[in-house]
């Protein structure tokens, strides 16, 4: 209970920069985009190259991979700020330089799933101040575990999203839409720098941290469950 005391205030900061950016970027794209201009979304998405006609099961398919690769890429910004504001000052720079190069990689992937939300007028998941603060829970306590612990972390979490992202590459792959290549291109480079972080985090010794396997199996199977919920709701 102190941990969550200490940590509610800075998650709550987070959320709230987070929910003002997201504004800030709809009211961007919204201006500066013609196809979003008086848009009905029903089974027509309006993207840059023209509109594009899509079934309702690909609409809807769509609709759940960008609403919560949003939402994923919020907690692994949240995830790896908690981990920093316990390891960042242990005076291990190259700790300190990584956890900063996994976090600046993971700010791009959301900046580019915020973008395919606008694009695709998709609803963003309610559970998005969920996904911001149970990150930073997660990447607090697992550091506070050590730094193999914090590197589990980071091990089962990419090992879940690398999944995640190759399965929906393997559906969208199905999809022949040449306006759906920058999304496809997106998903494949978010999925590449996921896969590098799951090997930095085994380099850094994940796998030698204790009670490993049950570390790994919780952490997994939660980032399923989370998963699950941000497409439907």
């Amino acid at each position: 209970m102190p941990l969550i005391a200490a940590l509610r205030p800075t998650a709550a900061r987070a959320v709230a920069s987070r929910n003002i950016s997201f504004r800030r970027l709809q009211s961007s794209y919204a201006a500066h985009n013609p196809y979003l201009k008086d848009f009905v979304y029903k089974d027509t998405v309006r993207v840059k190259d023209g509109a594009l006609t899509l079934s309702k099961d690909e609409h809807s398919m769509i609709d759940r991979f960008i609403r919560v690769n949003q939402a994923g890429e919020t907690a692994a910004v949240s995830i790896y700020q908690g981990q920093m504001a316990i390891l960042g000052n242990r005076g291990d720079i190259e700790l300190k330089k990584l956890l900063e190069h996994m976090r600046e990689q993971e700010v791009v992937h959301l900046e580019i799933m915020d973008k395919h939300i606008v694009d695709f007028r998709v609803r963003p998941t309610i559970l998005q101040p969920v996904a911001a603060v149970g990150g930073y829970i997660l990447g607090a306590t697992s550091a506070l575990l050590g730094v193999k612990s914090a590197m589990t972390c980071t091990e089962a979490v990419e090992t879940r999203i690398g999944m995640h992202y190759n399965d929906q590459l393997r559906d969208l792959h199905e999809l022949k839409y040449p306006q759906l290549d920058e999304l496809k291109q997106s998903i494949a480079k978010c999925r590449d720098e996921e896969l590098e972080h799951l090997d930095s985090a085994v380099d850094h010794g994940s796998q030698m941290a204790p009670l490993h396997k049950l570390q790994f199996e919780l952490i997994k199977g939660g980032c399923g469950v989370a998963i699950w919920l941000c497409e439907r709701i």
